[in-house]
């Protein structure tokens, strides 16, 4: 679970700027209790926060900023926060360091974790385990200043840690984390692993992402579609089934895409040798024309497995290009919210929410996390959704809002900073500007009544 996260010199955050699932105390801090879960370090986290605020505030650049900080832990960044990823409006902080930090809780591990780099190099890093805050018990795993590594006390009595100092004395680079180098490194202690693996529970929804995963494991029936078959249904799409249509590949393609099916089939051979023990049957995913799509070889031939709906009342199947934005975007969020409500320990961040759907569906999609019973499963999202504003199914802690300041830098704050009435209606409160996190606009009259020189 994402406790806290704090980012300086990145985009347009500038100076140190905090966002956290801490439960407040103030007004509405009683309600919906059941979305408060305790760490085993005795931290009350919350399970979803809704981020607000204008366009170009910076809700964007915090999930920007959340998914660069996982991609310099779990994979290999060449290029660490060039000139162009820093606060350019202020011409000092070009030549500045950027900094992060994250809390966060794993399998009830509870870590506090930060990097700071300089001119593309990581210069300090460290790594905590915080074992209760109540009595401010932490431990130091590790400290490193640019590529001199100093392991705690955890260690010191671990079989490993000879070995692990000289490997990362020779291995360890200026762009890469000690989290990714020491990834495996340490059998005796798992530790440093656990912490690296917590990364990858943070899953990052873009407008614009497409899980292939998902679709290939419908399309090669290795996962059950039932719950999206049913979020579907419930949403009145009019779809009845997901169908999985099998054609030949010379028919799928024509002429003008032989390369295209030419390049799919040496992947497929060049991945699945003849004479390899993988007992799945060779696949490559791709989407072409808005239709997610399997390139298989059955008996020496070579098909196409295209993803399809059958709707209520007719026979024929549809591409899913042929259906509306919205239903597209509910196929992509149905595993986003079966993960969340059915298997846990996961955090969703996901970057505008209600995308070209109905409010009331956007509405209807929140209020169906928030009543899970889901342990340790965190919804994160930026909206624009002023619907969604209720305190029937997010607690006014879990409302976020973001402002740009006069020299254009982000700054958070949760509505329970203003501590409204509880018989306050909040969506007409935002809209009329009482918590911020609006744009002021301009007058666009003037683009109708004044001649525009072209």
């Amino acid at each position: 679970m994402l406790i806290r996260f704090i980012v300086s010199n990145f985009m347009s955050f500038k100076e140190e700027t905090e966002f956290n699932m801490l439960k407040s105390k103030g007004n509405g801090s009683r309600k919906l209790i059941e979305h408060v879960i305790e760490t085993k370090s005795n931290v009350k986290v919350l399970k979803t926060a809704a981020i607000y605020g204008a366009n170009a505030a910076g809700k964007s650049n915090l999930i920007k900023a959340i998914s660069f900080l996982k991609s310099l832990v779990v994979s290999d960044v060449e290029l660490l926060v060039p000139q162009s990823k820093r606060f350019r409006l202020d011409e000092k902080y070009i030549n500045k360091s950027s900094t992060f930090r994250i809390e966060f809780e794993f399998d009830d591990q509870h870590f506090d974790y930060a990097v700071e780099i300089y001119k593309g190099k990581i210069v300090d890093e460290w790594l905590y385990l915080i074992n209760s805050i109540n009595n401010e018990k932490e431990e130091l795993l590790y400290r490193r200043e640019n590529r001199n590594v100093t392991f705690g006390d955890y260690f010191q009595k671990s079989s490993d840690l000879i070995y692990a100092e000289k490997f990362l004395k020779k291995e360890l680079r200026d762009t890469q984390t000690v989290l990714n180098a020491c990834y495996n490194v340490f059998d005796e202690n798992k530790i440093l692993d656990k912490a690296f693996n917590s990364f990858e529970k943070i899953k990052i929804f873009n407008p614009d992402t497409i899980d292939f995963d998902y679709a290939s494991d419908i399309l090669m029936n290795q996962k059950s579609n039932l719950f999206t078959k049913r979020l579907l249904l419930e949403s009145k799409t009019g779809i009845e089934d997901l169908v999985s249509e099998k054609t030949k590949a010379d028919l799928f393609f024509g002429y003008d895409d032989n390369d295209l099916k030419n390049e799919l089939i040496d992947i497929l051979e060049n991945n699945n040798p003849e004479n390899s023990d993988d007992k799945l049957r060779p696949v490559v995913h791709f989407v072409r024309k808005g239709s997610y799509n399997a390139f298989i070889k059955e008996n020496n031939e070579y098909f196409v497995l295209i993803l399809k709906t059958k709707h209520f009342n007719s026979n024929s199947l549809f591409d899913l290009d042929e259906e509306s934005d919205g239903t597209n975007r509910l196929f992509e969020l149905s595993p986003v919210f079966e993960q969340l409500i059915h298997e846990g320990n996961i955090v969703y961040l996901i970057d505008e929410l209600e995308r070209s759907m109905h409010p009331l569906l956007a509405k209807e999609l929140l209020k169906m996390f928030s009543s899970s019973k889901t342990n340790k499963s965190q919804l994160i999202f930026t909206t624009h959704e002023s619907h969604l504003l209720d305190d029937e199914f997010l607690r006014r802690d879990e409302i976020w809002f973001t402002e740009k300041k006069t020299d254009g830098s982000t700054e958070f704050y949760p509505l329970s900073n203003f501590n409204p009435r509880g018989d306050k209606v909040l969506e007409r409160g935002y809209l009329q500007g009482r918590y911020g996190g609006i744009p002021f606009l301009g007058d666009f009259s003037k683009l109708v009544t004044e001649e525009i020189q072209y």
